[in-house]
C-alpha cells in the first residue's frame, strides 16, 4: 500500500511539474515575442505625392472603423455578449471587405481614416487590407499605417476552435497631399502582465501636412482609443496625452483634425442613445475636456457604431447603438458639414462619418 502511495505521490508531483513547466515556457515566449514599441516612432510613408493642402479649399475627410472586415451584419463578438471570434469563412471576410471598399469609393475623401484594419490577423483569415484598400485608391493617395495590435498568438477566448490567434492590424490614413512626416505614439498604460504581451498596444498617428503659402501645418491625428477599460484608468491616460498633445498645437497656431473611433460618448451625444441595463456602457468624454482652441464635429442624428451581442437585427429590442465616431478639429478650421453615412452596418459594426472643412486663412 505504500508502495503504491509513492508511487501515486510521485505520478502527480511529475504531472504538476510538467504543467508548471508548461505554463513558464507558455508565458516566457509570450514574454520574448511581446510587441514593444517606442513611445515615438517614424512611419513609412509610401507613395507619398507633391500637392499640398491649400487655404480657403474645401477639403473632405472620413474616418471609418471597419472593423477589420470581420464585423458585418451577420457577426457578433464573444466580448460584447456575443459568441463568435471571428466570422465563419474566408468568403464572408472578402464580401464585407468588398462592401467596405464601396463605401470608400462611393464618399469620395481627400483623406481617410481607418481604424481595425487588418494586415495579416487569423481573425480575417490572413488577409491583408491594407493592400487591398491601397491598390483600390490607387496612385492618387499617399498611405501610412501604425500598429494598435501585434501579437503572435493570442490564446482567448480559449478553445480549440474559438480563439483569436495571430493579429496585426492598426491604423491606416490615407491622403491626396504631401506629408512632411509620419510618427506613431504609443498611448499611456497598459495592461498587466501576462494579459499584456497579448494585448493591444494602442496608438495614435500623427500626420503633418505642409500647408501652401503658409508657415503653419495641418495635423491629421488617427487614433482609435481604449475599450473594456472597466475602470476607466487606460481611457483617462490616454485622453491625457491627447489633451497636452491638443494643447502643443495650439501653441504652434498649427491646423488640427483628429479623427477615429474614440470608443467614448461625446458630450453632445450623452443620452441619445441610453445603454440598456447590462450592456456595455461608452465612457462619456467630459464635458470640460476640450482645450479652448478646439471643438467636437460629430453627427448625433445617426448612430456611429452598434454593439456585437447578437447579429444585427434594426427591429431587435436586444440591437444597442452607440455615438463614439468623429472628428476633434481646431477652431481655425471652418466646419461645412459633418455627417455620418448609414449603411445599416452590413459591413462593419461602426458607420463612416464624413466631415467636410476649410482650413480659414
Amino acid at each position: 500500500m505504500k508502495k503504491l502511495l509513492k508511487r501515486f505521490t510521485k505520478i502527480v508531483l511529475i504531472v504538476v511539474f510538467a504543467l508548471v513547466l508548461v505554463v513558464a515556457i507558455t508565458l516566457g515566449y509570450f514574454t520574448i515575442v511581446e510587441y514593444n514599441p517606442k513611445d515615438v516612432e517614424p512611419l513609412l510613408i509610401k507613395n507619398n505625392l507633391e500637392t499640398k493642402v491649400e487655404l480657403d479649399q474645401d477639403i473632405s475627410v472620413l474616418t471609418f472603423n471597419i472593423g477589420y472586415a470581420g464585423l458585418g451584419k451577420n457577426e457578433d463578438f464573444v466580448l460584447d455578449g456575443g459568441m463568435k471570434s471571428r466570422p465563419d469563412s474566408k468568403d464572408v471576410v472578402e464580401s464585407y471587405l468588398d462592401g467596405i471598399k464601396s463605401l470608400l469609393t462611393s464618399h469620395p475623401s481627400d483623406i481617410y481614416m481607418l481604424q481595425e484594419v487588418d494586415l495579416g490577423s487569423r481573425r480575417s483569415y490572413f488577409i491583408d487590407e491594407s493592400n487591398e484598400i491601397e491598390e483600390l485608391l490607387g496612385n492618387n493617395y499617399n498611405s501610412t499605417f501604425a500598429y494598435n495590435y501585434n501579437a503572435k498568438f493570442v490564446p482567448f477566448p480559449v478553445s480549440l476552435t474559438n480563439y483569436l490567434g495571430k493579429i496585426e492590424s492598426g491604423i491606416l490614413t490615407l491622403t491626396k497631399y504631401q506629408v512632411k512626416s509620419s510618427h506613431r505614439y504609443q498611448l499611456p498604460g497598459a495592461f498587466a502582465w501576462p494579459v499584456r504581451t497579448v494585448n493591444l498596444k494602442r496608438a495614435m498617428m500623427v500626420n503633418v501636412l505642409p500647408i501652401n503659402n503658409s508657415s503653419k501645418e495641418l495635423i491629421v491625428i488617427n487614433l482609435h482609443m481604449s475599450a473594456y477599460d472597466g475602470d476607466g484608468s487606460l481611457r483617462a491616460q490616454e485622453m491625457e496625452m491627447l489633451k497636452e498633445f491638443l494643447n502643443e498645437q495650439a501653441s504652434l497656431g498649427n491646423y488640427v483634425i483628429v479623427g477615429g473611433d474614440f470608443n467614448q460618448t461625446f458630450p453632445a451625444a450623452k443620452g441619445v442613445y441610453p445603454a440598456k441595463p447590462g450592456y456595455y456602457v461608452a465612457y462619456p468624454i467630459d464635458n470640460d475636456f476640450l482645450p479652448s482652441e478646439y471643438r467636437f464635429a460629430i453627427d448625433i442624428t445617426k448612430p456611429s457604431c452598434r454593439l456585437l451581442n447578437e447579429p444585427y437585427n434594426k427591429t431587435s429590442p436586444n440591437t444597442q447603438y452607440y455615438i463614439i465616431d468623429g472628428f476633434i478639429v481646431s477652431n481655425n478650421i471652418k466646419i461645412n458639414k459633418v455627417e455620418t453615412i448609414d449603411h445599416d452596418f452590413q459591413y462593419s459594426d461602426h458607420n463612416p462619418v464624413s466631415l467636410l472643412i476649410q482650413l480659414l486663412s
